[in-house]
């Protein structure tokens, strides 16, 4: 898979296997059509924005230190009942739905399909298999 996020810590449970105190790491394949910013309809740059939405996300939290800092993410239930999650990475501060459809080792790893979220609904959004796979907290693990 080749980007990669760095480990993230989840903010809301997912039955017996994650919650608060788990962080995972994210790996995409490639994605189809390629990620364009501005051909998603977003206007400036993916880096001015994540620099400003993490601004506005520490400022709220500035009295939580796990919290500044920290890549926002949302876990929750489709209607189906499958796992899914809404990351905002900083290479995609406006969102990547992933949807997992396969859980591995007890859990502990998930695969699904990554979307990313385009500001012009007449444009297609990008798509990616994604995996997920939980790592031990506070230390930055390398692949």
């Amino acid at each position: 898979m080749v980007a990669a996020m760095p480990a993230a810590q989840a903010q809301q449970a997912r039955g017996d296997t994650a919650g608060p105190s788990l962080c995972w790491r994210f790996a995409f394949d490639a994605w189809s059509p390629p990620l364009d910013w501005s051909n998603a309809g977003h206007w400036g740059n993916a880096d001015s924005s994540a620099a400003a939405v993490r601004r506005i996300r520490d400022s709220v939290y500035v009295k939580d230190p796990a919290a500044t800092g920290n890549n926002a993410m949302t876990w929750h239930h489709n209607a189906n009942g499958s796992l899914a999650l809404l990351l905002y990475p900083p290479w995609w501060p406006v969102g990547v739905q992933v949807d997992f459809d396969s859980t591995l080792a007890g859990g502990r790893e998930m695969l699904g399909t990554a979307v990313a979220m385009v500001a012009n609904a007449a444009k297609s959004p990008s798509k990616a298999r994604a995996r997920a796979w939980q790592v031990p907290c506070g230390r930055k693990q390398e692949d």
